[in-house]
């Protein structure tokens, strides 16, 4: 087969048809690689080039290891806003434009939400809360002719990373906290669902803003709200079709509306039972394939899902990246593309963020493996058996 230009390359399996060769991607959503193991990367590689993180410790891969890679996606990612900014404070904490407390203790790898902004509010609170303003202009500035650039002089897939986490997970992991959201879910349904409408309507806006100045010009627009944990669902089915999806509903279908972009969902953990939902509501692209939760079986997502939903990850994050040899990597690579590469429909790249203590060599593996043995046509694991 002729070779592909990435955009080409990525957008076949998009459409359920087989590319040259398996596409691959590596930063271009809030799902990339941590910034300790990007230092250990670029020196492994001998690169020199600054390390930028876009969000904590999230690192926006330099172009430099997105070509050693073969990575075939480029991003655009909204700005920090213009009347916003974080302090960190003394004790390693900074609060969020949204009223969160984070703060990464000196023992710890990563930045917590510690204080929840909304954990005794009312329904009348939400009226008068200090929202985010989703038209600040800082958010979109040059963002149009970022797009425009990447469309109209490079031929590499174009995502748009989301520019606002989750309904759901806004909820419950950083406003409310778990225990007032799941016990209001009981409870209290009413003020869940003032939230939910309060939090629509503002995700809404900053996404029409942000499709007005890059919509035109991406292939892959972002949403996220985990909805697993590694043992199943995160809240039952019933409520999550009472209390959440008419909200998701309502903003993918807004989005779907003001793009041609495919609609990517970030969702972690155990979601098997929420994949019909989710292609019901038009979700193009399941991301991560969190291999090692239950129910989450790549052949049998394949089978089941396959012929409408593009998975996007696979390779383990939790247990082979970390903790195996090249050669376990080389496995995991070559099983994951035989489960789910057949037909189309897969983008490979690690189920999640890369984390510390990954080896390079394990990362390097993973791509090159991908590279040798991601070429069409390819058979299927379940063929073989």
């Amino acid at each position: 087969m002729q070779a592909m230009t990435p955009r080409e390359r990525v957008l076949t399996a998009l459409r359920h048809e087989e590319p040259d060769r398996v596409p691959l991607d590596l930063g271009s959503t809030t799902t990339t690689i941590e910034t300790d193991p990007y230092n250990d990367l670029k020196a492994y590689l001998g690169l020199t080039e600054p390390t930028r993180a876009f969000v904590r410790d999230h690192v926006a891969p330099h172009d430099a290891v997105l070509q050693r890679f073969g990575i075939d996606t480029r991003y655009v990612r909204i700005k920090p806003p213009q009347n916003f900014r974080v302090q960190i404070e003394p004790d390693n904490s900074y609060v969020d434009e949204w009223g969160t407390r984070w703060k990464k203790p000196p023992s710890s790898l990563y930045w917590d939400p510690v204080e929840h902004p909304l954990k005794d509010a009312t329904r009348a609170d939400l009226e008068t809360y200090p929202w985010p303003d989703p038209d600040d202009p800082g958010r979109y500035a040059g963002l149009r002719a970022d797009a425009r650039r990447l469309r109209e002089e490079t031929d590499y897939a174009i995502v748009a990373d989301n520019p606002v986490l989750g309904l759901f997970e806004s909820g419950w992991v950083f406003l409310c906290g778990p225990e007032r959201f799941f016990t209001d879910m009981i409870l209290d349904p009413p003020f869940i669902q003032a939230l939910m409408a309060k939090l629509t309507h503002l995700h809404m806006r900053f996404y029409e803003n942000y499709l007005n100045e890059v919509g035109a010009f991406i292939d892959v627009i972002m949403a996220s709200d985990d909805l697993g944990t590694e043992r199943g669902p995160l809240i039952s089915p019933a409520h999550y079709r009472q209390l959440i999806r008419p909200y998701q509903q309502q903003l993918w279908q807004s989005i779907k509306q003001r793009t041609d972009a495919y609609l990517f969902l970030h969702s972690c953990g155990s979601i098997y039972e929420f994949l019909p939902d989710l292609i019901e509501m038009g979700v193009d692209i399941i991301s991560p394939v969190q291999v090692a939760a239950k129910d989450m079986d790549t052949q049998r997502l394949k089978a089941e899902f396959g012929a409408e939903l593009t998975f996007w990850g696979a390779i383990d994050t939790q247990y082979v990246l970390p903790f195996g040899s090249p050669h376990d990597v080389e496995a995991e690579a070559k099983k994951r593309i035989a489960d789910l590469a057949p037909g189309g429909g897969f983008v490979l790249t690690a189920v999640h963020n890369i984390q510390a203590g990954v080896r390079p060599a394990n990362i390097c593996k993973m791509y090159d493996t991908a590279m040798a043995y991601g070429k069409y046509p390819i058979v299927s694991n379940a063929h073989q058996a």
